[in-house]
């Protein structure tokens, strides 16, 4: 039998071609001028060190390359200051690098020079790089490439490298002098003189592929579409067939989902699954699978489908069954998602020390930002800063990780509620939470901060802000009105519908007939574990029971709820808590003068709550039923009766004046630099 072949050393992500650039040809002169051996280098070492650094970060091209001027201005950065001697005389040449090349000529005899870098002229004296170190290869592989050219090719590289000295564009958006992409066919490549096999095939390159990417941060789907279909008509091997259309549909298929087109994406996705399956790919079926599951069911009631833990499986579906589970709809309770999260750890772990995953931070703390959610739907607040500050802490600050952008917007959402709405817009203004962000997600960050402002306009009653400019305004996200008024539009929640109806009956003071919405809600928060929504609904049942006689009964149970809303601390609760507890007192112990006194510091409480989150119809409320308690509290009390008759009065002309207001100045500024955000994002 005979021996197998030896294994390839090339990589197969390694490029088959090189193409001089003019980058190149400053690296390359930056090499023969600064980098002398070590014996004779005159350079200090601080300066020498930053040197090093620069050029491999240059040389390793792990970054489009950078133009001539950003190149000369780190190593002047780098120059100590007041530099003088040899770092002077290097900087002075770097500035004037275009007359070292005044003609082909004098560009060809620098070149053929190089070899004194990388080649040992003898067993004594070695040269200033080893030919296998990074530098080294550089400058032989420039080399190479540079002796293969024409007449023709050396005088182009010339034009093109004088041209880019005088260029600043930025690289990653206009393409500069002599970085125009090169068709290697065989009758008009008359820039080589000697052509290998690898310069007469034009093989895949990833130039494409970023045109895709930069189609979808942009939201432009011409690009995106165009990119995508000439990354993958690349010739990848010298088969005949690829074998990589179901890639392309995957990557189609996410873009789509993305941008919420789920018919497209659907229907993409079922032409990816069969050229998976007609290729044999079963780790792109299962990636298009998980996907396909991801969509909501076409049949009406039918639930979602659940994945099942499987070897090829990333752990970033099974996260992706939590939001499915926590759809009370379903029936599930927060227990039954918590199991999937611990599920996808595991198979997180598997999926990096067994499978050999590649590592994304984003993809590690995805968990914790899951779990931030989960907690606050739990109505447990706390635990969820707790699982928010992890990710804060070890994420990447000022990218395109949606992980931290979900956690920094539910963070700000938080904020808002405890009344310190523009503290939580300012937050989600900062540089760092927007700048790297792809159109997708700017639509959930612009959505997050008009909730913000309308969460306000709807606590401050200002109707008039709300319909005539805020709503106009609301960016392109999932939205439903009852959120922010009284609308006809359900929540589709077994929960939160029978709340809002409850509500709409006190308001019309028809409580009584809400009992039944209530203890429907409450039973399904109990079993949900949605002890937040549970609260709520204690206190309207406890305010419905008022209006039965049953006193005793209502201060008995909010007597047991109270610990809990305490210990949350959501304003809003709080104080609407604190509001039908005092009025629980006064009526258990019938007006007595210990049941006034002892309901006037929750009102009081009460009275702070609303005024610090702006709701002043309900702050009104509050200090008029403040003032009456203290009225028939004796006399001892009426001077505090007078300054709330007097507080009851200004919150009577506030609440007049922001009701009719339709705009305010700062809103409308804060509302300009979102578009103005918006538009710098899209025209990357």
């Amino acid at each position: 039998m005979p021996p197998a072949p030896p294994p390839d050393p090339v990589p197969q992500y390694a490029r088959a071609s090189h193409v001089l650039r003019p980058h190149h040809i400053l690296l390359l002169y930056i090499f023969a001028l600064a980098f002398q051996p070590l014996d004779e280098n005159p350079l200090p070492g601080p300066f020498t060190l930053a040197l090093h650094r620069i050029m491999i970060r240059d040389v390793a091209e792990i970054t489009p390359p950078r133009s001539f001027v950003q190149i000369l201005n780190d190593i002047k950065q780098a120059a100590p200051p007041g530099a003088d001697g040899p770092v002077k005389a290097i900087l002075l040449r770097l500035e004037e690098v275009g007359d070292a090349f005044v003609s082909p000529d004098k560009l060809s005899d620098f070149m053929q020079t190089l070899p004194l870098l990388f080649h040992d002229r003898d067993d004594e004296e070695t040269a200033r790089f080893s030919r296998r170190s990074l530098f080294g290869y550089f400058c032989h592989r420039c080399f190479v490439t540079f002796i293969k050219l024409s007449i023709v090719g050396i005088e182009r590289l010339f034009n093109d490298f004088h041209a880019w000295l005088r260029s600043d564009a930025d690289p990653r958006f206009v393409t500069p002098p002599g970085y125009a992409r090169i068709r290697r066919d065989v009758i008009t490549n008359d820039y080589q003189l000697f052509k290998s096999k690898q310069d007469k095939t034009e093989y895949a390159e990833a130039e494409t592929y970023a045109l895709f990417m930069k189609g979808l941060v942009t939201n432009d789907s011409n690009v995106a579409n165009d990119g995508l279909r000439r990354f993958f008509e690349q010739k990848f091997h010298e088969g005949s067939e690829s074998g990589l259309r179901q890639h392309a549909m995957l990557n189609l298929a996410r873009m789509y989902f993305l941008r919420r087109e789920l018919a497209a994406c659907r229907k993409t996705l079922e032409e990816a699954i069969t050229a998976s399956r007609t290729a044999g790919d079963n780790k792109t079926l299962q990636h298009c699978s998980s996907l396909l599951h991801r969509l909501p069911p076409l049949e009406r009631g039918r639930w979602p489908i659940i994945n099942e833990v499987q070897p090829d499986m990333h752990p970033l579906e099974i996260l992706a069954d939590v939001k499915k589970l926590m759809n009370v709809q379903y029936q599930q309770p927060l227990a039954a998602a918590y199991e999937r999260i611990v599920q996808a750890i595991g198979l997180y772990d598997h999926y990096i020390d067994v499978q050999g995953g590649q590592y994304v931070e984003s993809e590690q703390l995805a968990q914790h930002a899951v779990q931030s959610v989960l907690w606050t739907n739990f109505g447990c607040t706390r635990l969820a800063r707790i699982e928010e500050d992890i990710v804060t802490a070890f994420s990447e600050v000022g990218g395109d990780d949606n992980t931290r952008l979900t956690v920094a917007l539910n963070r700000a959402y938080h904020v808002a509620r405890q009344g310190k709405y523009q503290q939580a817009i300012a937050s989600l203004l900062e540089p760092d939470v927007w700048r790297g962000l792809s159109l997708a997600d700017y639509n959930l960050w612009a959505f997050e901060i008009w909730s913000i402002l309308a969460m306000r306009a709807c606590r401050r009653r200002q109707q008039r802000q709300l319909k005539d400019y805020l709503i106009p305004r609301r960016p392109n996200a999932p939205h439903i009105p009852r959120e922010y008024q009284w609308a006809n539009d359900q929540f589709g929640s077994i929960i939160r519908d029978p709340l809002y109806e409850a509500m709409l009956m006190r308001m019309c003071e028809q409580s009584h007939a809400s009992v039944d919405q209530l203890l429907t809600a409450l039973w399904h928060a109990e079993y949900h574990g949605r002890y937040n929504l549970y609260r709520t609904a204690i206190i309207l049942l406890a305010d419905v029971g008022l209006e039965f006689g049953m006193t005793k009964w209502c201060r008995r149970l909010m007597d047991e709820v109270m610990p809990q809303i305490m210990s949350e601390n959501d304003l809003e609760q709080k104080a609407f808590a604190e509001f039908t507890l005092a009025r629980c007192i006064i009526a258990a112990g019938d007006s007595s003068q210990s049941a006034l006194e002892q309901a006037v510091p929750y009102l009081e409480d009460a009275a702070e709550c609303y005024a610090t989150l702006e709701m002043y119809p309900a702050q009104c409320d509050v200090l008029f039923l403040l003032a009456v308690v203290l009225h028939n509290a004796g006399d001892a009390h009426r001077a505090r009766r007078d300054e709330v008759a007097q507080a009851h009065a200004e919150a009577m002309e506030v609440r007049e004046r922001v009701h009719i207001e339709v705009v305010e100045r700062w809103i409308e500024q804060t509302w300009a630099v979102v578009e103005d955000i918006g538009a710098a994002l899209a025209s990357r």
